[in-house]
């Protein structure tokens, strides 16, 4: 009995070991992604950009408010690398992602609905996107990838791709978080980028040096829903001194990880993706460490 109780035992702690050898963040778990997630039978075949998207349909150009295409027939794949995730509990049912093919920063939202996406698509993730039979298009100018969705008033945009339609639509390729790259802004020039050329922005994930949130004293915290502005939000804006608060703000959700958290008082560093809607940049940040005392004060 003795020995059959040491050997049990001595098994459990050989799987315990094993478990966690990896941590969760090694190599064992991307080579485990790859198999268990999306589709390794799209090719590296008629690999566009997204300027070349743009171009080819208007419901994608950014000077649309509003619109979906029909479902794509023609065979278009996009190479993209994760840059913002639902790790933190701030983004809801999407990703944000920058075009791999191009480098040049340009950068859309792919809408999936479901949760835990971050666990096979982490920051600097490459991902081979099949467009065949999804659809593209703007809410809010704001330029995304997706399934058709439609309002109660009638409009159509893309949104809330099912979970099952994702997996048939993209294939896990390299991973290299070291090729995601911030576009570093001081506040007054995130201002005037942001009057000019909102449209560059949106999608992308920034960094605006020595900031200071207007309402960080020490105790406020991001986003407790005591401070939602009505029953009908689920997330709080805090501005950023220097900015208007009209059109440039920090919005975080009563559900993020980090909401209950003290926010940063004096001069910090915010890192935040631009989400665009319409001449609104709402910056919302992925985990609370995108706030960090600021390098250069």
């Amino acid at each position: 009995m003795k020995k059959t109780l040491f050997a049990l035992t001595a098994f459990a702690a050989a799987l315990l070991i094993t478990s966690c050898q990896d941590g969760g963040y090694g190599d064992m778990d991307h080579v485990s992604a790859e198999t268990a997630y999306g589709n390794n039978e799209i090719t590296e075949q008629n690999v566009v950009t997204l300027a070349d998207v743009e171009k080819a349909f208007p419901e994608f150009n950014n000077s649309s408010y509003r619109g979906c295409s029909k479902a794509i027939e023609q065979d278009m794949k996009l190479r993209l690398r994760v840059t913002a995730n639902d790790i933190g509990g701030n983004i809801y049912n999407y990703i944000a992602c920058e075009d791999a093919t191009s480098n040049d920063g340009k950068s859309v939202l792919i809408y999936v609905y479901s949760g835990g996406l971050f666990s096979y698509l982490p920051v600097g993730q490459e991902i081979l996107v099949d467009l065949k039979g999804l659809s593209v298009g703007t809410n809010g100018n704001q330029q995304a990838i997706s399934t058709p969705y439609m309002t109660s008033s009638g409009n159509t945009y893309p949104k809330n791709m099912p979970f099952w339609v994702w997996q048939k639509h993209f294939r896990i390729m390299g991973y290299n978080p070291e090729a995601v790259k911030t576009q570093e802004f001081t506040v007054d020039q995130f201002k005037n980028e942001v009057s000019k050329n909102i449209a560059n922005l949106a999608g992308r994930v920034v960094t605006i040096k020595n900031a200071e949130i207007t309402d960080a004293d020490g105790e406020k915290k991001w986003a407790p829903k005591s401070d939602l502005a009505s029953t009908n939000d689920f997330n709080v804006e805090r501005a950023i001194v220097g900015l208007p608060k009209s059109t440039i703000f920090i919005s975080t959700s009563t559900s993020a990880k980090f909401s209950n958290d003290v926010m940063p008082a004096g001069k910090v560093d915010i890192t935040a993706l631009v989400v665009r809607y319409g001449n609104k940049c709402q910056l919302t940040l992925r985990t609370a460490n995108d706030v960090k005392p600021a390098v250069n004060r």
